[in-house]
């Protein structure tokens, strides 16, 4: 290939590396708002619980409908989508269960249905098979009024919002929106709006540390660079993951498809243009969202994630984006030093420190979903 040639490619993937968040990109083919409901509320219940976040668009959910009860459904673990060297403890992917559970509750409501939801039903997740019991049983009742404190997490204009991820605005919080952020503290969970100049300025710098070594450390970068999809076929292939092609204007997808289909990048040529691009994108960065626990437990990690969705919507219903710059709290050798700089910024008293939100708002254009599984693929005994 000639010179020109590479370098209009490198061009073109340099746009694309993206921000490859471990919390991945948001939905997929959408729910139709007024669409009639699946015959089982409880397969209508996965449809939209699909799009939920997940970390790197993993979708780690599985869901077994009880044969018994109509009205009774569990979730697991899906021990076939982990990702052993970004998240070896798998606290990223049990956040994810909780993601899923929120928009369980929120579009149950909908349907006029009160959603309990136990969670961690016959004890602790076994540590050793995190799928063989279940995080959380689901039980419906049809209800009269119901309501759901997760209500923002099911609400379809937020939810199926493709997820900019590489032009920004500065985020623009005022304090009715910082309120309704700041209101999912409680319960041991704590969420913070920063906009401190010095203080974001220091998060801008932490999060461009650790994503330089997630793209330059071998393991995980490998795993990212395995994660991404390049083009149709892969997306088809395997609805999950991340989308090369998610982070582009639609009318340009023919042409980055094609290329990528010829010529996708090499893994450290992938990490190199990420990184490059990432620069770019924090220095529109003005304002984090810190969610941090008294606890790190499995419970404590699932009600963190539902809490996490539905501040995750509310501000994508206020036009803003969200970007989880988290990879400074991922849990394996090369990242502690960070890990350790932010727990002892952000939480010297104890705790952990969840999630760190970068929020922007998007400059205009039309881009595609990332893939999805359909809800049927995700649910076992139908």
């Amino acid at each position: 290939m000639k010179n020109g040639t590479k370098g209009r490619l490198s061009l073109l993937v340099l746009i694309v590396s993206t921000i490859l968040a471990p919390l991945g990109c948001a939905a997929s083919p959408p729910v139709r708002a007024g669409a009639a409901p699946a015959e089982d509320v409880r397969v209508e219940l996965v449809e939209w619980a699909r799009l939920a976040q997940s970390a790197h668009n993993y979708q780690s959910w599985r869901v077994v409908l009880d044969p018994v009860r109509s009205d009774r459904m569990e979730l697991y673990v899906e021990s076939g989508r982990l990702l052993p060297e970004t998240d070896p403890y798998a606290r990223q992917t049990v956040i994810s269960l909780g993601t899923f559970l929120a928009v369980i509750d929120a579009r149950a409501a909908q349907l006029g249905y009160r959603a309990e939801i136990d969670l961690l039903p016959d004890g602790e997740l076994d540590e050793q098979n995190l799928s063989r019991l279940p995080a959380a049983r689901v039980t419906l009742a049809r209800t009269a009024n119901p309501s759901s404190r997760f209500e923002a997490a099911a609400d379809v204009d937020a939810l199926t919002t493709a997820t900019m991820k590489y032009r920004y605005r500065p985020a623009e919080i005022d304090a009715g929106l910082a309120a309704r952020i700041t209101a999912w503290s409680g319960n041991g969970i704590d969420v913070e709006v920063v906009s401190d100049p010095d203080q974001v300025a220091w998060l801008n710098r932490v999060s461009l540390d650790a994503f330089t070594i997630e793209m330059e450390h071998e393991p995980t970068l490998m795993e990212t660079y395995e994660s991404t999809r390049w083009n149709g076929r892969d997306r088809r292939h395997a609805p999950y993951g991340l989308a090369f092609t998610a982070n582009f204007p639609r009318h340009a997808l023919w042409l980055v498809d094609a290329l990528m289909t010829v010529a996708p990048q090499r893994p450290a040529a992938f990490g190199r243009t990420g990184v490059r691009t990432f620069t770019s994108a924090i220095e529109h960065i003005n304002t984090y969202i810190v969610l941090k626990t008294d606890d790190n437990s499995r419970r404590t990690q699932i009600e963190a994630g539902m809490a996490l969705q539905a501040l995750w919507m509310e501000l994508h219903s206020a036009d803003h984006v969200v970007l989880a710059n988290s990879q400074a709290l991922q849990e394996y050798p090369a990242m502690a030093p960070l890990y350790a700089e932010v727990h002892e910024r952000l939480a010297s008293d104890g705790g952990t420190v969840q999630m760190l939100l970068a929020v922007a708002r998007p400059r205009g254009g039309r881009h595609a979903f990332s893939p999805r599984f359909a809800a049927e693929e995700l649910i076992v005994g139908r």
